[in-house]
């Protein structure tokens, strides 16, 4: 598990911070590898998984369903 992540919320004119739920941060952490947590690129995926873009909540979470990381642990040969 890692620390809580909060972010603004942008469709308020106060931008109050949210929590973000640990899976909308794992994806994000992993599909903006070189990202920091404070670059534009890592909230711009934290708010499109929230649903701020217009994008349903239900939708997004399939998307993260259907993507996984790959297991680092695991060797896969590379000639048979």
């Amino acid at each position: 598990m890692t620390v809580p992540y909060y972010v603004e919320n942008p469709t308020l004119p106060h931008r109050p911070m949210v929590k973000v739920p640990y899976d909308i941060v794992r994806y994000c952490d992993d599909f903006t590898v070189d990202a920091e947590r404070d670059d534009l690129r890592y909230i711009d995926c934290v708010w499109m998984h929230l649903g701020y873009y217009g994008t349903p909540a239900h939708i997004m979470q399939e998307v993260r369903n259907e993507w996984r990381p790959k297991d680092l642990h695991s060797v896969a040969p590379v000639f048979e």
